[in-house]
């Protein structure tokens, strides 16, 4: 069963009504779902910039936010509770994730912060 379909179902058993839910099941990763979740939404609503709410894991909704901009979604990102066993992992999972998203502006920086330390140190010895 697509996650999807298991989240409504259990939004709808939390009393929310089915007319109020939307199921996006062909995505593959999160950008994907955002992506696909746009054009559901946007078939569904006569609204040019509909706000949307998302549900995700805690711990990754910082990130799913980032892929919601990405596809330009007015969006807002609640958490579920993650178990503390779990939550180190994850955190590295998604810093890491992040990391990858970014790798560029991060190699970019790293390089412009080493040279700044280099030509302080070379300042500083003169």
């Amino acid at each position: 069963m697509p996650e999807s379909v298991a989240m409504q179902r259990y939004a709808i058993e939390q009393g929310i009504p089915i007319k109020d839910t939307l199921t996006e099941e062909k995505s593959v990763n999160t950008l994907q779902n955002m992506q696909f979740s746009k054009d559901i939404i946007m078939a569904d609503t006569t609204k040019t910039n509909p706000k949307i709410i998302f549900a995700t894991n805690n711990y990754h909704t910082f990130r799913a936010g980032l892929f919601a901009k990405q596809a330009r979604l007015k969006a807002d990102g609640i958490g579920a509770k993650t178990s503390r066993y779990f939550l180190p992992n994850a955190i590295i999972r998604e810093f890491i994730a992040i990391l990858k998203m970014n790798q560029h502006q991060f190699i970019l920086v790293a390089i412009a912060s080493v040279a700044f330390a280099a030509l302080t140190v070379l300042l500083n010895h003169m």
